[in-house]
């Protein structure tokens, strides 16, 4: 694979020249620091704004474009990570050489930024028929969320982290704070994505990247210079006791969150030795110390799972349990952070969590979305490439796992309890 940067003064076009694929992908990415006002209107954005535009003022207008592509594919979205809100516009189209057009490449690069730099406004408002489309679609998106113990308990939990931190605010938001959206409130939040937000643009594919490069410079107008960056890690520190919230619910089951804040990681144990950690604990499936000990051995628990929430520097435990077997629950956790911090764990479980790990990795060269992602935190993180990542799992020691073990502190117990 050939990687190259091409440097403008609004933006920087990454690429990834590979003969993998017979597609050419393209992700055109908008990134801003988290504010709470604006992560459900940046959602309904990026739907509105891949749904219709200027020139092509319906969803059905847009999909007969895409299908005169050669069944190109369009579509937005928007991540949070850490103290990132990101915007993305994600273009994937035939490789030109299968298609006997010399028109084709230039007609199916331009229509992305034909559809984010002129959308469907008149009047300082987006088209009504288009904004309620999205928003039904929105609706309905936000109760399947609801119906779900597991992520409600979640974002309950994390909803009771400091105040002014950003991992309590979710991209999607409540059915209430869609109501509070308007078209003239989604033209305000064009304005500022499109005046206010850095831009990056990644392409992966089997493609003359300097002419990809000159067709995007010809096509994009940013207004946007690059004048500066942001730290995408939220500092989640421990502030006093170990917060105890419990809340009663509708749903049959209980859910117990545990929510933990890590401190002092290096950029290594960010990187790779917290995900050995978390393989082991309780992150890696059917073997993990967690389910063998809570549901295994005791027969506790629905489901346990144990998550590493590496930009917002928190390890989160999700337990569906019986509210009678909470306590129980809660020490056989605790009995299992002791016997990580102990090293009770065998040699041939790290190398198993080695090879998963390689695989996994070695697994993102064959999708081009695995190789933009990938690129995505090499740019703004400086994460090392996945070939030097490969090698930074080989070296992963049973030490190394034991010395992060002592930089977890407990920070919220979240209780969902049900009927």
């Amino acid at each position: 694979m050939e990687y190259k940067t091409y440097e403008y003064p609004s933006f920087n076009i990454h690429t990834v020249k590979t003969n993998r694929f017979k597609t050419v992908n393209m992700e055109i990415v908008f990134r801003d620091k988290v504010k709470e006002e604006n992560f459900l209107v940046k959602t309904f954005l990026a739907d509105l704004m891949t749904d219709c535009s200027s020139k092509y003022q319906s969803r059905k207008m847009v999909a007969r474009k895409l299908e005169e592509l050669y069944q190109a594919n369009f579509y937005g979205v928007t991540n949070k990570t850490g103290n990132l809100i990101m915007t993305s516009f994600v273009l994937s189209f035939l490789n030109p050489s299968y298609v006997n057009d010399e028109k084709y490449l230039e007609e199916v690069v331009k229509l992305p930024f034909e559809m984010i730099m002129n959308p469907f406004i008149e009047a300082q408002e987006f088209d009504i028929k288009n904004f309620n489309v999205v928003k039904n679609r929105l609706h309905d998106e936000i109760l399947s969320i609801e119906e779900d113990i597991n992520r409600v308990a979640l974002k309950k939990a994390l909803n009771n982290l400091d105040k002014a931190s950003p991992t309590r605010l979710s991209v999607l938001g409540s059915v209430e704070e869609l109501e509070e959206i308007t078209p003239k409130k989604l033209t305000e939040a064009y304005q500022e994505l499109i005046n206010n937000n850095l831009c990056d643009i990644f392409i992966v594919g089997n493609i003359d990247m300097d002419k990809m490069a000159n067709l995007v410079f010809k096509y994009f107008k940013n207004p946007v210079i690059k004048t500066k960056e942001y730290d995408m890690y939220v500092d989640n520190k421990v502030k006093g006791k170990l917060k105890k919230i419990k809340e009663k619910s509708n749903f049959v089951e209980t859910c117990l969150v545990n929510v933990y804040s890590l401190e002092n990681l290096s950029e290594k144990e960010k990187t790779i030795t917290f995900n050995f950690y978390n393989y082991l604990l309780g992150g890696g499936g059917l073997n993990t110390k967690l389910y063998q000990l809570l549901r295994e051995k005791n027969g506790l628990c629905y489901g346990i799972r144990s998550m590493y929430l590496k930009y917002d520097n928190l390890l989160v435990i999700e337990t569906s349990i019986d509210k009678k077997d909470i306590r129980k629950g809660q020490r056989l956790i605790n009995q299992a952070f002791r016997e990580m911090r102990e090293g009770k764990f065998r040699e041939d479980e790290i190398n198993n969590a080695k090879e998963s790990f390689i695989f996994a990795l070695n697994l993102a060269f064959d999708s081009p979305a695995g190789i933009i992602n990938n690129l995505v935190f090499h740019v703004f993180l400086g994460l090392p490439l996945i070939d030097e990542r490969i090698k930074m799992v080989k070296d992963i020691t049973r030490e190394d796992i034991m010395k992060v073990a002592i930089k977890i502190k407990p920070n919220i117990n979240f209780v969902l309890e049900g009927e």
